[in-house]
């Protein structure tokens, strides 16, 4: 995965550590977390896009994790709380069905996404449409568009986080992002071209 993988998973670990430890604080069914199975699972959730990509990224990175942990003994109740975490870290999980969901699964999609709700997640959004479109010329109205659908699925992954801490934690970067892109908005709309 490389040390910027690395970072970014190392990350996503210390989000699930926090949120456990939140929701033990809180008496929120802590006690049903495997706190074990999480760690691992925030490990290992994007282990197979190194080299199968992101594309259903968590079913192979499922997969893989599943074989590791046989390899090494891992008892077998585990290793399927770990599988089935990572095959959940990219699903919505409607309001409705957070209560019989798993907390692992929920946690782990959590602490996955708390990383893309800040000001850095516009700038890598910014670069990877870039990338998309590298001849494409950016005029003001462009880049306000472009802002407007980054503003758009912010809110969609702010609103699809599970628990109370997770939006806790997101508010107020959430916030400010959107405070900032509303106000480059704002001033695009009397922009030049780029």
């Amino acid at each position: 995965m490389g040390a910027e993988g690395f970072r970014y998973v190392s990350a996503v670990v210390a989000n699930c550590r926090m949120l456990a430890l939140e929701l033990e604080a809180r008496e929120e069914e802590a006690a049903t977390i495997d706190t074990e199975a999480l760690i691992i699972a925030g490990y290992l959730h994007d282990i197979s896009t190194p080299t199968h990509g992101f594309q259903n990224h968590n079913v192979k990175s499922a997969e893989m994790a599943g074989v590791f942990l046989r390899g090494i003994e891992v008892p077998v109740e585990r290793i399927s709380k770990v599988e089935q975490a990572i095959l959940a870290h990219t699903t919505v999980v409607p309001a409705e069905q957070r209560e019989s969901a798993p907390l692992e699964n929920l946690v782990l999609y959590d602490a996955d996404k708390l990383g893309r709700l800040s000001g850095l997640a516009v700038v890598t959004s910014l670069i990877e449409f870039g990338a998309r479109y590298p001849n494409r010329a950016v005029t003001g109205e462009v880049l306000a568009a472009i802002l407007r659908h980054i503003e758009e699925r912010f809110i969609e992954l702010y609103q699809s986080l599970n628990t109370g801490p997770a939006r806790e934690m997101a508010r107020e970067k959430f916030s400010s992002t959107l405070a900032f892109l509303d106000g480059v908005i704002e001033h695009l709309s009397d922009a030049t071209p780029v």
